[in-house]
């Protein structure tokens, strides 16, 4: 016998998740994996998963374009060594004139390119990479095994659940008492049936005690499933009410990664001005970068994670023998 019960839901897919995704929340976010709600007993601990991996989230986007300011510093450094060595290389040759005067020129071309990639370089370094750090640095201060953000998010989500965890558990005794009660009465009746007639009153009214202990049982396990329906709102608004606090929390990490992304665009088209290659390069980035949509991930997030998805509430179940 099942505590809870539960309709079959399929949860809504978001436009902006590719059916196709492998890898990343798309990838395993369905609650159909988890196989519970966001209501159920300990079911949160999805949404401080979520408020986890936005530290080693923002380590990994830091980590990406250091890494892209090392390539390009290291591209810089090789087109000036190139520049340089070929320079020397021609004073020494044998090459003389217009051609000679060309071919230095050719040489010399890797100089402003360098200048180029070395100031991407310098600005992912010394602005964008930093701000990035600072956020992550300031937005998650440990404590102690958790950041401080989800202990108290946790905090809260206990604190939620703690009299919804104490109507559970009533549930549970009254439904184990009314069965209990169901089963020693169907033995009390067997022992009534097979009873010598000289004891067969006595066994009577062993049998008549345990159908009243039935309906005292039934009456208690209705009225505690009765007030948990009762305590629902109650229950739900209180859970809501931390959740929309955690969805806060990642809208400011969202909208804050998005600034980060219009920063480094901004930097591309600085180091790609009059370059119809690099321009169009930098114009699809942007496209993509007005598709960012901070509430529409959250939304997202919410059906597949969060209270939009199907919980199993606790409802009456008849004893079957």
């Amino acid at each position: 016998m099942n505590l809870f019960s539960r309709k079959t839901i399929v949860p809504p897919s978001s436009p902006s998740v590719s059916s196709t995704a492998r890898y990343g929340p798309e990838a395993f976010a369905s609650n159909s994996a988890y196989g519970r709600g966001f209501f159920e007993l300990g079911a949160y601990s999805v949404a401080l998963k979520r408020c986890e991996s936005g530290h080693d989230l923002a380590q990994q986007l830091a980590d990406m374009f250091e890494e892209r300011a090392q390539l390009e510093l290291t591209y810089a450094n090789q087109l000036r060594a190139w520049s340089h060595r070929w320079h020397k290389e021609l004073t020494r040759s044998q090459e003389y004139g217009t051609n000679k005067i060309v071919w230095d020129q050719t040489a010399k071309t890797g100089e402003p390119m360098a200048d180029v990639h070395s100031t991407l370089s310098a600005s992912l370094s010394e602005s964008l990479i930093p701000k990035l750090r600072q956020w992550r640095k300031d937005r998650y201060e440990k404590s102690l095994l958790q950041y401080k953000k989800t202990n108290e998010f946790e905090k809260e989500f206990l604190d939620a659940q703690k009299s919804w965890s104490k109507l559970l558990d009533r549930i549970s005794e009254c439904k184990s008492a009314y069965y209990s009660a169901c089963k020693t009465a169907k033995l009390a009746d067997d022992a009534e049936h097979t009873a010598p007639a000289d004891q067969r009153k006595k066994y009577a009214d062993k049998a008549e005690v345990a159908r009243r202990e039935i309906g005292f049982t039934k009456t208690k396990y209705q009225q505690a499933v009765n007030e948990v329906k009762e305590q629902r709102p109650r229950y739900e608004s209180a859970m809501k009410e931390v959740f929309e606090r955690t969805q806060a929390f990642e809208k400011e990490r969202l909208e804050f990664f998005k600034e980060t992304y219009d920063e480094y665009s901004k930097l591309l088209e600085t180091a790609t001005l009059d370059n119809p290659i690099l321009k169009k390069m930098n114009d699809d980035y942007k496209a993509s970068l007005s598709t960012h949509n901070p509430q529409q991930d959250l939304a997202w997030w919410d059906q597949n994670y969060g209270t939009q998805t199907n919980s199993r509430w606790p409802e009456y179940e008849e004893y079957r023998d």
